[in-house]
């Protein structure tokens, strides 16, 4: 089974309504009604393959992009009734269909991602869907290992972009941001890990982003990175769990914009809460896991305000007896966070670097206004 097969989408509405979209040869969704039961399955579309990806939006629409048995990349909208997916890329070339698909929003449009192998290169690719249609692929980078090695996430307005690329045999963490259509210059950072980890990311309210980098069956090293978007750089990784930890899947999320990495095992849960600076591993806990309860990997969105503090990548979620969290997000929410959240010396350096930039911004005005 792959990578993709395993994950299903949890989508929370404004209005607590929660949907499911999963796959099992085909495209499906369900709704759980008010007894934390799952209603019957809706078929999205028969075509579908295991490659897809859904969106809950900031107005509530559920849409989802897929990859066909033709190689095909369709957006669908999933809320409206009979309706008919768009094509949004086709491929004649055999073996450069799109894979690894990620839909996000962002400045009001819909968004999607994805990799095509050309010329032995994978390549990072990006399109906008509008609402008279859609915008050319264009390439945002090339990555290694056949596309695990990238994740996205928005603040809303723009979009980051995350992943492992090779410069003359050297592995580097890239961040591009994507702003009305346009990418920023990529920021880079030494990544001397295993080239097959999973990247996730996750964009806290007004601050810095985290991405962790896992092995799917946990048997190598967990490692954390933080981004300032404001001094455009990475800090130093922080390992999280090697294979001492056991085998298992890791997990990336933030609760009150403090990062936690939860690894999913078969007996029991690893939380660890991370320092704000990722310079720490600031606490652990272990979570027994309870009956028959089947933990599922989930991407779960939520517009509705009792969510309003938790945010994540990937997360467990069971499925045993209805829905619910394998942990306690109220206990999560209670432990002490950071005296500092910024630290003195990181906010100094702030101030220092947009200084600098203040002072670069006014000479360059006077070598244009200079007769």
């Amino acid at each position: 089974m792959s990578f993709y097969e395993k994950v299903r989408y949890i989508l929370k509405n404004s209005m607590g309504i929660i949907t499911c979209i999963w796959y099992k040869n085909g495209l499906f969704m369900s709704m759980l009604d008010g007894k934390n039961k799952w209603g019957p399955p809706f078929l999205l579309s028969d075509s579908a393959t295991s490659d897809f990806s859904a969106l809950l939006d900031s107005t509530d629409n559920i849409s989802a992009c897929f990859v066909d048995y033709s190689g095909r990349l369709l957006h669908i909208t999933a809320c409206e009734e009979k309706a008919e997916p768009v094509v949004l890329l086709e491929s004649r070339i055999s073996g450069s269909s799109p894979y690894n698909v990620n839909l996000v929003e962002a400045d009001g449009y819909n968004h999607v991602l994805y990799v095509v192998s050309h010329n032995r290169k994978q390549l990072l690719t990006y399109q906008r869907i509008e609402r008279s249609g859609y915008s050319m692929p264009e390439v945002e980078g090339i990555i290694v290992r056949e596309g695990k090695n990238y994740a996205v996430c928005s603040d809303g307005s723009s979009i980051h972009l995350f992943f492992v690329t090779d410069v003359q045999n050297v592995s580097l963490l890239v961040h591009r941001k994507i702003t009305d259509g346009k990418a920023s210059k990529p920021a880079t950072t030494p990544f001397p890990y295993n080239s097959s980890l999973r990247l996730q990311a996750v964009k806290t309210k007004e601050g810095p982003l985290y991405i962790l980098a896992s092995p799917d069956d946990g048997q190598d090293n967990t490692i954390i990175f933080r981004f300032d978007p404001i001094l455009y750089k990475f800090s130093k990784a922080l390992e999280v769990h090697n294979a001492s930890s056991g085998p298992g899947s890791d997990s990336l999320i933030l609760v009150n914009n403090q990062p936690f990495v939860i690894r999913s095992l078969k007996t029991h849960y690893f939380v660890s809460r991370i320092s704000s600076d990722c310079s720490e591993i600031a606490e652990e806990t272990r979570i027994e896991a309870a009956g028959r309860d089947i933990p599922l990997k989930c991407k779960f969105q939520s517009n509705h305000k009792e969510d309003k503090i938790f945010s994540c990548d990937m997360t467990p979620m069971l499925f045993g007896n209805g829905l619910r969290f394998p942990f306690d997000l109220k206990a999560l929410a209670a432990q002490k966070p950071d005296k500092d959240h910024e630290g003195k010396e990181v906010l100094n350096e702030r101030i220092r670097e947009l200084e600098g930039r203040i002072e670069f911004l006014e000479n360059t005005i006077r070598e244009i206004l200079r007769p």
